[in-house]
């Protein structure tokens, strides 16, 4: 058995590059000896994102259209054989249909198995925002019924997913809810030398996009001159970079509409960053009463305005008293651990089906 990896395009200063070195890494462990991992690279000249987007919406259309070649050349040549398995670590990818095509037209069954990030499922999402409707949820319902196994990194975000879809009830159990492959953050974090004593610093980890709401942040900076607050999209920090900073600053915030998972928070809190979000999406599952604030406090820019002073006295008064939150940190960090492994999706990959079960 091949399990044929299909990446997303590794950033250095994404999680996508981790993901790209360790996801093999991780899986391996899983399978028996003989049984290969083939990780199929796109082909593009050069990767980057478009102005507060997560990737370039134009350069990652040719990835995956080279991917999307290479698997078909793969197929015709033989290489993939009936019970190998596919792993799409971003299932917004239109490389999932040619491959149940092959597969069921040339008579080679795989499985397919496909990690959902985000989509125009989700209203808050730059998808749902910027997609006209309803062509891209026909395309994910087709997406979620092609692939054999779809993981979610939360619980709030599988059944929003199985919700705005309309996907039946008989259906849901393609839906998995399975944490995703972070395991390797702890040992890069704690890498990095801890400071004695924390600077004064906020820092505003998001993409610079209406979802996650810049305007707020913008104007948390100028209403707190005390306190330094770094939006890290206007840097170029490396990964290394964004990891020293982290480990010397207090506070990580979010006034996010959309997050289904939130790898920069969860980075944050495992660097020792107090975590400070509002009570809705994928935040009110994961993380505890005491940092999160009132949802309507930032539901909107206007709201927003209405209880700036909320918003402004909640982070001096947390920051000034960072040594108090300190065990509830750790305690903190101990609740994402299961949100920062993907046991349950290796487990079913590495699974060896009898009379053809599934």
């Amino acid at each position: 058995m091949t399990i044929w990896i299909v990446p997303i395009e590794p950033i250095d200063q994404r999680y996508t590059k981790q993901w790209y070195d360790n996801i093999p890494k991780l899986l391996k462990s899983y399978l028996k000896k003989g049984e290969k991992i083939v990780t199929l690279d796109g082909h593009v000249e050069e990767t980057g994102t478009t102005s507060g987007a997560f990737l370039d919406f134009g350069k990652t259309n040719e990835y995956k259209a080279t991917q999307a070649v290479r698997i078909s050349q793969l197929f015709s040549a033989g290489k993939i054989k009936a019970g190998d398995k596919f792993l799409v670590t971003d299932a917004w990818n239109f490389v999932i249909t040619p491959i149940k095509y092959m597969s069921d037209l040339l008579d080679i069954p795989v499985e397919i198995h496909g990690i959902w990030h985000a989509g125009a499922y989700d209203p808050s999402d730059i998808l749902g925002l910027k997609m006209q409707k309803p062509w891209p949820h026909h395309a994910e319902r087709s997406w979620y019924y092609a692939c054999d196994y779809n993981y979610f990194g939360t619980h709030f975000h599988k059944n929003m997913f199985l919700e705005n879809l309309n996907i039946p009830l008989y259906d849901h159990d393609k839906a998995h809810q399975s944490g995703q492959p972070h395991d390797y953050l702890k040992e890069e974090i704690l890498s990095i030398p801890k400071p004695k004593h924390r600077d004064n610093i906020l820092v505003w980890p998001h993409r610079y996009n209406e979802d996650k709401q810049p305007e707020i942040i913008e104007d948390i900076k100028r209403r707190i001159p005390e306190i330094e607050v770094i939006i890290t999209q206007k840097h170029n920090f490396s990964k290394r970079e964004y990891y020293e900073l982290l480990c010397r600053s207090k506070m990580i915030f979010s006034c996010a509409l959309h997050e289904n998972l939130g790898i920069s928070m969860m980075e944050a809190v495992l660097a020792g960053c107090i975590p400070l979000m509002p009570k809705r999406a994928s935040y009110q599952e994961m993380y505890d009463k005491e940092f999160l604030y009132p949802s309507r406090w930032t539901e909107r820019y206007s709201a927003y305005r209405f209880h700036k002073e909320d918003v402004a006295n909640k982070i001096r008064t947390m920051m000034a008293d960072y040594k108090n939150y300190e065990e509830s940190i750790i305690t903190q960090q101990e609740r994402l651990n299961k949100y920062l492994t993907a046991d349950i999706m290796f487990s079913k990959i590495a699974e060896r089906k009898t009379n053809g079960s599934k």
